[in-house]
């Protein structure tokens, strides 16, 4: 009766953690996503840097369109007004050259912060380094000196 009372009693202590694990783990939230890239990863810095990049390359294109499209516009309206002058025609001049223009120069700056957020990102993403290397130490063995090699593991982290 004894012997039964204590392998019941072994029975109910190995399986009551062991419902306590599945049931915890099967009613946890995740914090983070399956297939995190870390934060602070060479391919983190890199993705970010090039889509950084990509979305500068892309403002300075549209900014330049809209000027040169500003600048036509432009053109078009002031010739059409210097051809008013010798006909007795009154024209309204409208602002549309004006707005491209001036919005397509705004477009341009603004990417200039994407590009130095991007050359940042790269810099952070050299800066991350982990390798592996085979390190040389000395020991004394038998009375002399011998050289051994060992892996060790190499973290720089740039602190800028």
């Amino acid at each position: 009766m004894i012997l039964n009372l204590k392998t019941a009693t072994m029975k109910s202590h190995i399986l009551l953690p062991v419902l306590l694990l599945v049931a915890a783990s099967s009613m946890a939230q995740q914090t983070e996503p399956q297939n995190p890239s870390h934060p602070f990863s060479k391919d983190y810095y890199l993705k970010k840097s090039k889509s950084n990049k990509t979305a500068a390359w892309v403002m300075i294109a549209t900014g330049t369109v809209l000027v040169g499209t500003g600048i036509g516009v432009g053109f078009n309206e002031v010739s059409d007004q210097f051809a008013n002058l010798f006909t007795a025609e009154e024209e309204k001049s409208s602002n549309t050259g004006t707005i491209l223009f001036f919005t397509g120069l705004a477009t341009t700056a603004a990417s200039i912060p994407l590009f130095i957020a991007s050359g940042k990102n790269r810099k952070k993403a050299s800066a991350v380094n982990a390798s592996i290397k085979m390190e040389k130490s000395i020991l004394v063995r038998q009375q002399s000196f011998v050289t051994a090699r060992y892996p060790a593991l190499s973290l720089r982290l740039n602190l800028n």
